[in-house]
């Protein structure tokens, strides 16, 4: 069973999209959950990341329930 990941959108050199781009275009990792965790709240942004391959978007601040819930969930699927 694979466990979700998640990446930060905000990185050096590469942001949290192209990360996931790279990680979905493998096809070792293409079935890993990918969560994105996030300051960025707009529509434009968790769209952005469903487009790279993203399972589910988490905006900043969330709580500990929040992030387990979506761990748990896509856990499950993977």
């Amino acid at each position: 069973m694979r466990c979700p990941r998640s990446t930060t959108i905000l990185m050096p050199r590469l942001d949290g999209y192209q990360t996931c781009a790279i990680i979905k275009r493998n096809i070792k990792f293409a079935d890993v959950p990918v969560i994105m965790l996030s300051s960025k709240d707009g529509l434009f942004d968790k769209a952005r990341g469903r487009m790279v391959g993203s399972q589910d978007y988490l905006t900043k601040p969330f709580t500990k329930d929040q992030l387990l819930q979506a761990v748990e969930q896509h856990r499950r699927v993977a």
